[in-house]
């Protein structure tokens, strides 16, 4: 059974590091990024790391999640710093479950714009085509960034 939830548990992140693994996407250090946004918020809370979290699961394990936050020195833009769904549950509309609960709770908590920053290369034409489906407008696209063929393409969703 599908359920989902807000709050983060110690267990979490070698789930959401399985997630990310399965998906291929992810380099190494990007994987260790997340670890150090789960130790955060389970440190500090939601509040004071600024890492929002939503976690979709199944049985009782982790199969998906989003991680946000305000941008600090913005008046009403957040980040949308990850969205991973395990590859053995990818298409089946999940995703875009997640998008809706963070929207929905960016636009209580006053967001007015949501950035989304993801790579040029090949292997994520899949998740550029999730954001264009959703309705993210393309805004930039800053060459080399990544690597050398490898553009970091930055998407926004405008709430108001």
């Amino acid at each position: 059974m599908m359920n989902f939830r807000k709050e983060l548990n110690k267990s979490d992140f070698e789930y959401l590091k399985e997630i990310l693994v399965s998906t291929g996407f992810f380099y190494d250090s990007e994987v260790e990024i997340v670890k150090e946004l789960v130790e955060e918020n389970l440190e500090k809370g939601e509040e004071k790391s600024g890492y929002i979290f939503n976690i979709a699961e199944e049985n009782g394990k982790p199969i998906a999640f989003t991680c946000y936050g305000e941008i600090p020195g913005t008046e009403s833009s957040f980040d949308l710093y990850w969205i991973a769904v395990h590859k053995s549950s990818r298409n089946n509309g999940i995703g875009k479950i997640l998008m809706d609960m963070a929207v929905e709770d960016i636009k209580k908590r006053g967001g007015e714009n949501i950035w989304i920053e993801t790579a040029s290369r090949p292997i994520y034409e899949p998740t550029r085509q999730f954001y264009i489906a959703y309705g993210c407008k393309k805004v930039a696209e800053l060459p080399a960034y990544y690597g050398k063929d490898d553009n970091k393409v930055i998407f926004m969703i405008e709430l108001v």
